[in-house]
């Protein structure tokens, strides 16, 4: 995984008053802290931040750039974002630098890709999920799952232990339903259409009851 750089600056611990006033100016306030490692005040532009990382999901790994600051060259991940309780705006960033040689436990986003052969036939595709827990090193985090549903049929499903994780990324819930393919409704096949469903299933039923009959002799 490339990681992605952002700048930040140390800073200096004060009162509400001067964390409001970074807001207002566009700075966000922040801390980093590792494994057995105090945490460090940080600050981080909100603009440049939201420019490098806005449009990424799940984990990505960040690389920190300070010049001459003892916080260059760290690589950390986004742990934990507040948000303003009225305003909703983000108030204060939790970062967490990572070891490149300890595995980490992280979020990946899924992506679907295909058609379900159940949606051809007319039924709905079902995400459950929209990411996946997975144990790996912070460098070989996926940007990324693809999710292959093209042999999905109408009331099948997917599970974690089904789909194929990339080299040394590990998940520890196979059991996970990540996407199924629901039955049509009457929604989604129209009135025409669930009338034309019923009548096969009634004529489906109707064959099947002869069947019955032929055989037992009636």
């Amino acid at each position: 995984m490339e990681t992605v750089e952002v700048p930040v600056e140390t800073r200096q611990v004060g009162n509400k008053r001067d964390a409001g006033r970074l807001r207002r100016d566009g700075i966000l306030p922040g801390v980093v802290y590792g494994r057995g490692t105090d945490g460090v005040a940080m600050q981080v532009n909100g603009r440049e931040l939201r420019s490098r990382v806005g449009s990424l999901e799940g984990s990505h790994v960040l690389r920190f750039k300070s010049g001459a600051d003892s916080l260059d060259g760290r690589l950390v991940l986004i742990k934990n974002v507040q948000y303003h309780p009225v305003t909703h705006a983000v108030a204060h960033i939790d970062f967490y630098e990572v070891d490149v040689t300890r595995k980490i436990t992280v979020m990946v986003g899924l992506h679907f890709v295909g058609r379900a052969e159940g949606v051809v036939h007319g039924g709905v595709l079902q995400p459950i999920a929209r990411e996946l827990e997975v144990e790996c090193l912070p460098m070989d985090i996926p940007a990324q799952i693809d999710v292959d549903v093209s042999s999905l049929e109408i009331g099948h499903a997917l599970k974690a232990g089904d789909i194929t994780l990339p080299p040394d990324v590990v998940n520890h819930t196979p059991d996970l339903t990540l996407v199924s393919v629901l039955a049509p409704t009457v929604s989604t096949l129209g009135e025409e259409g669930a009338e034309e469903a019923a009548e096969e299933t009634a004529e489906a039923a109707e064959d099947q009851g002869a069947e019955s009959a032929e055989q037992t002799g009636e």
